[in-house]
């Protein structure tokens, strides 16, 4: 087995070159060189004051990477969205609006906003579109987890391809949780899935997590089982694929956000370990590799995006304290939480990765993504309803059957 890849071995240049569309099985594998992009299509400069409005920063969060982000598409992109019926879910979100903001520069028939807060969808409409009175048909108040509702509405809506960014993310609160994490990412995956089956939808790409990878938390479990889903969701007519990464710079409620918080009104900065660390990419730079790899959507592999080499979160504090001309603050400790650890992988140690046609994409073949029981998903459902977080807990540890996935002792977890 390769081992496994934390940055692309080329830059992005030279000819206009993306994934191959079609289901030849290796169709998507590259042949050694790894073909770039060409014609860049940049997102709007315009919008760049106000996304970092939206996110609630007053600084650049992309300026802590080391490398310059890029935001390109290939042909293939470009034609997968050009004159289609668009739908995001969990478009009032970090990753969620920015697919809104990118999909819409890419000229789609129409682009739906499918979101429960109306809120962020108010604040989302108002950017991109220039109103925010909420009444135009584009803009879908829902829940993912109502299944009646979500069939309805797609089926009203029409879509030609899917974009699911919809989920709860934050991994302390669903150790307390487990329940509104299966309800959420898993249950509400699967009622996306049999959505754009019926409502004869082309393309499905589900938003993934890192944290599925060898998954040691609840977030993880939840993302993992919804790769699977993903897989199974597949049809002769919709094509579905998983993208997976680690942390994206800036967005609502991260390390960020509680970094420049506690810096500018003199609080101690708390870290949970010295040794932390994670990878972390630019959102408009994930979203936009996002778009590129639902290109090679087909049998429900999963994609693993490029995320250059981990951050030391400790070196993140420095570079934020340093590009913003802070003080240095007191550090304090906190210790990992449950299901935390101290370095994400990208990659199962039991998957093989393949490249693709695209340097910062690689690809889990979908035949990798046997070992799930599905079968359990229904007592897991009816655990969580019940708010039965004990088992809950166990019922999601015990659906990844592989023995590689066992649930690991807390000490392992929290050290893995």
């Amino acid at each position: 087995m390769d081992s496994h890849p934390t940055s692309p071995s080329e830059p992005l240049s030279g000819s206009d070159v993306g994934f191959t569309q079609g289901r030849g099985g290796d169709a998507l594998i590259g042949s050694g060189d790894l073909p770039t992009l060409g014609k860049q299509e940049k997102i709007p400069a315009a919008g760049d004051e106000q996304r970092l409005g939206a996110r609630g920063l007053s600084f650049d969060p992309a300026k802590l990477l080391d490398r310059q982000p890029v935001i390109a598409y290939g042909d293939e992109a470009r034609q997968m969205i050009r004159g289609k019926r668009v739908l995001i879910t969990g478009a009032g979100g970090s990753i969620g609006g920015e697919l809104v903001r990118q999909v819409n520069a890419l000229h789609p028939e129409m682009l739906f906003l499918l979101g429960h807060d109306e809120s962020l969808m108010h604040s989302l409409q108002l950017e991109v579109f220039g109103d925010g009175q909420l009444a135009h048909e584009r803009t879908i108040l829902a829940d993912i987890r109502d299944q009646r509702r979500l069939a309805k509405l797609f089926c009203d809506a029409a879509p030609d391809v899917v974009f699911h960014a919809a989920a709860h993310k934050h991994l302390a609160i669903l150790e307390r949780y487990p329940s509104e994490a299966v309800r959420t990412n898993v249950l509400g995956t699967e009622n996306v899935i049999r959505a754009s089956q019926d409502c004869g939808a082309e393309r499905l790409t589900f938003i993934s997590t890192d944290k599925a990878a060898n998954p040691t938390s609840v977030l993880g479990a939840s993302k993992r089982i919804a790769e699977v889903l993903v897989h199974h969701g597949a049809t002769e007519k919709l094509r579905t694929a998983s993208v997976r990464f680690g942390n994206v710079l800036g967005s609502r409620g991260s390390f960020l956000h509680t970094l420049d918080h506690q810096v500018r009104s003199g609080l101690p900065v708390t870290v949970t370990h010295p040794l932390v660390e994670r990878f972390f990419m630019s959102i408009p730079e994930a979203a936009s590799l996002v778009i590129e790899a639902s290109v090679g959507a087909d049998r429900g592999e999963t994609y693993v995006l490029d995320m250059g080499t981990p951050v030391r979160i400790l070196e993140l504090v420095s570079r934020f304290l340093e590009r913003n001309a802070l003080p240095e603050p007191e550090i304090r400790y906190t210790g990992l939480v449950a299901g935390e650890k101290l370095s994400e992988h990208l990659f199962d140690d039991s998957e093989r990765w393949l490249k693709t046609r695209h340097p910062r994409i690689w690809q889990v073949p979908s035949e990798d993504e046997r070992w799930s029981s599905l079968d359990r998903l229904e007592h897991l459902y009816s655990q969580a309803n019940l708010a039965n977080e004990q088992a809950v807990r166990e019922e999601l540890w015990a659906c990844l059957s592989g023995p590689e996935l066992e649930q690991r002792p807390e000490e392992e977890q929290r050290t893995a």
